[in-house]
């Protein structure tokens, strides 16, 4: 069984190592978005704090004073955030397990690849259904980053506060945490999902159905060395009555 490093040299392979890469930067930034709000009262010291982190259950994320006393308040009354986001990142795992595999397939397995019509066919199935997974997982997660963004704004989490109240007048001012990385991951998610689908043209074009089909709108070539139009003869050696020699 021979290597063939050849195949990263073809759009097909290195749509491959692209997508591994990709696809550890998706899930990898959508799990590291960990972040904290704090909410100062009327004399700008710290009054209540809250943490997250991934899968951004916030239903269960508290709000606590600086006392560590709890507030029995919690960030949401729903926990929808977590499961667009482990969605999100169970389909970023299973896209670099899954490029990873197409790609030593491609090179230990080349001939087998090409001359085996089952291989492109299940590697054109899988690609389908993982191309459905990113569009749907990255808007998905784009409307759970949105939600956070909302849900753990320090102005949001005031409003439940009652120490806060009326319309936050004792709590003038605090800090929303940062998002930078959950907002990289669902870019991310986006060009995964790109990088799938351009996949699809170049897996399509190994299977029977391309092949088929390539093969039916050749032009059909004859030869026609052979053919010559009737009634040509060589010219002949017999002497006309009458001529001289």
């Amino acid at each position: 069984m021979t290597a063939y490093f050849g195949i990263f040299k073809e759009p097909r392979g290195l749509i491959r190592l692209l997508q591994f890469i990709f696809a550890i930067f998706a899930f990898a930034t959508a799990c590291n978005g960990s972040s904290s709000l704090y909410i100062n009262n009327t004399s700008g010291q710290q009054l209540a704090t809250a943490d997250w982190s991934y899968p951004y259950n916030l239903k269960n994320t508290p709000i606590s004073y600086a006392n560590n006393t709890d507030s029995g308040q919690s960030l949401s009354s729903s926990n929808d955030i977590k499961s667009s986001a482990e969605f999100f990142v169970f389909t970023g795992v299973t896209s670099m397990l899954l490029s990873f595999a197409f790609a030593i397939l491609y090179v230990i397995m080349d001939r087998q690849y090409r001359n085996d019509e089952r291989f492109p066919i299940v590697d054109l199935f899988i690609t389908v259904i993982w191309t459905i997974f990113w569009i749907a997982g990255s808007s998905a997660w784009a409307q759970g980053v949105s939600n956070i963004r909302s849900q753990t704004s320090w102005s949001n989490a005031a409003k439940l506060l009652p120490d806060c109240s009326p319309n936050n007048a004792n709590c003038p001012s605090g800090s929303s945490g940062t998002y930078a990385n959950v907002i990289v991951s669902v870019i991310f998610g986006f060009l995964n999902f790109f990088l799938w689908a351009s996949c699809i043209w170049f897996v399509y074009k190994e299977t029977k159905f391309f092949k088929s089909r390539t093969a039916q709108q050749q032009p059909q070539q004859n030869n026609f060395s052979n053919i010559g139009p009737s009634g040509m003869h060589q010219p002949s050696n017999t002497q006309m009555p009458g001529s001289m020699g």
